[in-house]
């Protein structure tokens, strides 16, 4: 499965024939059929009223009954044909979009920058909201401290998180800094365990590089009740940053429990690349992971101002899907400063502040190299769809007037007991025959249909870049 959906349209419904050509064929057939009893078996039937009425009335009213309805079967076939398609195509959309509503939850997030509670200032929740364009904004408190940096960082965002990490048994951690990683890990360790967090030290792991957000588009396909736990340290108390400092940690989680703890929830990240951004947008506002009126905040990151100026014209425009009011729109260089990669981390974090503190939905776009990410956060998740993906209509009309034209032939038989007595256990069998064969003809159809189909759909999604 891939956010990139083939655009194939619906087919029209076939016209149906005209209720005057339904009523030609209809009389038309009953008087061949009448004249065809005249000159088979006039003389045998006519000084019998019962007969008469059973002949000339009955019979010639069933057949023609039964050739309107072989006819109205030719339009059947067409509608049938016609169903199929549209309803496989509403079931791979379908498909796909509880592919992209899949989330995972995101139990706890903390962070810390050198301006305090700075997703509150930006979102105007409290005080001023802070302007720092192209400056790197350091986290002053750590270049004072005499004592270990590490500590007081873990303090500001592993602390507050202590609770919520003790309810899981087994944590897996990864370390992100941009150095000292080995430095790093074993104050973390010191510390979990001079304050009864309980993480293992088996289960962390440490990297000088801060990874890229796309590792939650795997979290999300993992259904192992994997709980991970992710630390990025993104400070330098010897050297100057050329970017603004920052520190986070953020607990993702599959276990069920997680549901208990929290209820917001990151759903399926989609990654994309400049020159598909305004294509893709379509992709991420069809799936809709977030109901669209819900989405209240875009957070963005470390993002060209070509990126910006699409996202301005898609979700500030009155007539999008999704609205975002312009002093919704929080674009992070100007408020912390010059930013890189990594910041799409923090971008989250603050994002999932504005969820806790019941600002609704919130978007995140952010860019990691060449390529961008874009996440939506929610603590309430969209309904997968269950609609049943067969289509099987029993051609009823068109059983029943094969069927009835079988028994209406008896009447253009001589009329002799004998003849008449074999011809109606050869037409019985015969139904009952066609009961079974027409049914199973047309499930062959359906399985051809679908072959057919899935040949259009494999085309067209090779067509389209993964």
């Amino acid at each position: 499965m891939q956010w990139k959906f083939p655009n194939i349209p619906e087919k029209a419904l076939p016209k149906n024939f005209s209720i005057f050509l339904y009523l030609l064929v209809f009389v038309v057939s009953i008087a061949i059929f009448a004249f065809a009893v005249v000159l088979i078996n006039a003389e045998n039937i006519l000084p019998s009223l019962g007969l008469s009425c059973l002949y000339f009335v009955i019979a010639p009213l069933c057949f023609g009954l039964s050739i309107t309805g072989i006819v109205y079967n030719i339009y059947h076939h067409k509608l049938l044909y016609v169903l199929f398609f549209n309803k496989k195509i509403e079931s791979k959309h379908e498909q796909w979009q509880n592919w992209t509503r899949q989330s995972i939850w995101l139990v706890d997030s903390q962070y810390l920058t050198d301006i305090e509670n700075l997703g509150l200032k930006i979102m105007g929740l409290e005080g001023s909201q802070p302007m720092n364009p192209e400056k790197q904004v350091p986290i002053s408190t750590l270049h004072n401290l005499n004592s270990s940096a590490f500590f007081y960082v873990f303090e500001k965002i592993l602390l507050p998180m202590k609770k919520k990490i003790n309810q899981f048994s087994n944590i897996k951690v990864q370390l992100n800094t941009l150095n000292n990683s080995d430095l790093a890990m074993t104050n973390l360790i010191n510390f979990c365990h001079s304050n009864n967090i309980s993480i293992r030290d088996s289960n962390i792991s440490a990297s000088d590089q801060i990874p890229s957000p796309k590792m939650i588009n795997e979290w999300v396909d993992e259904y192992d009740n994997q709980t991970t736990l992710i630390i990025n340290l993104v400070f330098d108390v010897k050297n100057s940053l050329p970017f603004s400092e920052y520190c986070c940690a953020l607990l993702f989680s599959n276990e069920y429990k997680a549901s208990k703890l929290s209820k917001l929830r990151v759903f399926r990240p989609l990654t994309t690349k400049l020159t598909d951004l305004s294509d893709d947008i379509e992709y991420l506002i069809k799936a809709e992971q977030v109901d669209k009126k819900q989405v209240r905040q875009l957070w963005a990151a470390h993002l060209p101002s070509s990126a910006l100026n699409i996202l301005k014209g898609t979700f500030l425009d009155n007539d999008s899907e999704i609205i975002i009011e312009p002093n919704k729109l929080y674009h992070l260089d100007e408020n912390l400063g010059v930013l890189d990669d990594s910041h799409a981390w923090l971008t989250l974090s603050l994002a999932a502040e504005a969820v806790n503190q019941g600002q609704k939905g919130q978007m995140v776009v952010a860019q990691c190299g060449d390529e961008i990410h874009i996440m939506q956060l929610y603590d309430k998740n969209m309904q997968p769809s269950n609609q049943k993906n067969e289509l099987f209509i029993l051609p009823v009309v068109y059983l029943i007037s094969i069927i009835s034209l079988l028994f209406t032939l008896i009447a253009l038989i001589p009329a002799n007991e004998n003849i008449l007595m074999t011809c109606f256990i050869i037409i019985l069998m015969a139904a009952v025959a066609l009961a079974f064969i027409i049914p199973v003809s047309q499930y062959g159809e359906i399985k051809t249909y679908e072959h057919e189909f899935q040949e259009i759909w494999s085309s067209e999604l090779a067509k389209l870049d993964p």
